[in-house]
């Protein structure tokens, strides 16, 4: 059970840092610094590499706790089935405080994240709308013409273009 437990506290600092970097790049995302943005997401890459090894030791944790217990089972154990399964109460107690504590960063990770989705995507959408305004002036219905009147020949295709 002490290994459970190691494996535990490593996933909870894990999960901390995540909602750590989360959070930077929250702040990066805002002030507009890509280069920051990338070093941020490489750090999150390797931490959730980590997770996802920490979470492989965790059950094989868990699995070899069960065998000395003489129980086998197939499929994954929750920490919640495992707290059930623990004999001593401060087991039961330490299990289900590192649950709640983990489902806690869990659940703040994915609303920093989803807030994080969405400057992204306002950052693009405001990206694609800045060049579609200085890339397409076709939209000439900004200003009034009168209808008979005749409109000039020439029209540019973007404010970049140069007569010869």
């Amino acid at each position: 059970m002490e290994t459970i437990l190691r494996t535990l506290d490593r996933q909870l600092e894990v999960h901390r840092l995540l909602l750590e970097l989360s959070e930077q790049k929250r702040q990066v995302i805002v002030a507009g610094d890509v280069e920051r943005l990338m070093q941020i997401t490489q750090k999150e890459g390797k931490l959730v590499r980590l997770a996802e090894q920490l979470e492989t030791e965790r059950a094989e944790a868990v699995q070899a706790y069960m065998r000395s217990r003489n129980m086998y089972v197939t499929s994954a154990i929750t920490i919640q089935t495992l707290s059930k399964i623990a004999v001593r109460l401060e087991e039961k107690q330490a299990l289900a405080e590192r649950r709640e504590e983990l489902l806690g960063l869990i659940g703040k990770l994915k609303q920093a994240n989803d807030l994080n989705r969405q400057l992204i995507q306002q950052s693009l959408a405001f990206i694609t709308y800045s060049l579609d305004i200085l890339l397409d002036p076709s939209d000439q219905e900004a200003v009034y013409h009168h209808p008979l009147q005749e409109q000039p020949a020439y029209q540019a295709n973007s404010l970049f273009d140069r007569k010869a």
